[in-house]
């Protein structure tokens, strides 16, 4: 009867935040923590900490949109290429030309 009033574990696997951790939310965090800092110098590992996750964060969305913006270049080009190749029956291969055109 005790053994079911004992208090449960907590789990050991680690929920994700509710909100995507960006740029901006690390910047919003980092000025919350330099009002900390400026009242109590114990909080600056945790301001030098934010201020180091933000440069990754900033760097990681500008590799990000940088790839993205290659990805995009390259499927226009093929789909240039694409379009003016295939624009006349006739240059394309034989099984593919009508038979009226042979």
């Amino acid at each position: 009867m005790l053994l079911d009033m004992a208090p449960s574990r907590p789990s050991a696997t680690r929920t994700e935040p509710a909100q995507p951790v960006d740029a901006a939310r690390i910047e919003a965090a980092l000025v919350k923590v330099a009002a900390l800092v400026a009242e109590d110098p114990a909080f600056a590992p945790i301001f030098e900490r934010l201020e180091t996750e933000l440069a990754a964060a900033v760097k990681k969305e500008k590799r990000l949109s940088e790839a993205q913006r290659r990805a995009r270049a390259l499927l226009a080009q093929n789909a240039r290429r694409a379009t003016s190749s295939a624009t006349c029956s006739s240059d394309a291969p034989l099984p593919y030309r009508s038979r009226s055109s042979r």
